[in-house]
């Protein structure tokens, strides 16, 4: 098992539909920014950059637009912070096209590491389990959105 890691330097800019979801932040993740790791059990971390160092993370969701394909074992995503990589959106299958939503039920409050007084790094972990690897991949987009505050 190897990890690679790689950097989403983009931050999109929001249409107005997604800004009256309440969210401020958004990244296109395609397969071709995580095909690396040529293992059956690799993982690909995909840094999206840093918080400001007051900060509140209120909401996640993610929007897998078109399945990932090509890796013949599971592939799987978490979002979160280099020292929680879950902590956001807990593991979930990107091979399906769909919305993904942060735990049900959680309040914002109550999310570990979704508030703090000092900088954190924002990532997203692809997990390719059981056979094939990430280099196999032929297709696949998610679109991660995050509203983000900074209080300082």
């Amino acid at each position: 098992m190897a990890n690679t890691d790689v950097t989403i330097s983009q931050v999109d800019i929001l249409s107005l539909q997604e800004k009256a979801a309440g969210f401020t932040h958004k990244w296109t993740i395609a397969y071709t920014d995580v095909d690396e790791g040529t293992g059956a059990a690799d993982t690909v971390t995909a840094a999206l950059g840093n918080t400001p160092s007051n900060f509140i993370v209120a909401k996640v969701a993610a929007n897998v637009t078109t399945a990932f394909a090509g890796t013949s074992g599971a592939f799987t995503m978490e979002v979160g912070t280099d020292g929680d990589p879950n902590n956001f959106i807990e593991s979930t299958s990107v091979k399906s096209a769909g919305t993904i939503l942060a735990a049900a039920g959680a309040a914002p409050a109550t999310l570990a590491g979704s508030h703090d007084q000092a900088a954190d790094a924002l990532e997203v972990v692809f997990t390719n389990a059981t056979s094939g690897s990430p280099s196999a991949l032929t297709a696949g987009s998610v679109d991660i959105y995050m509203q983000l505050i900074e209080l300082a």
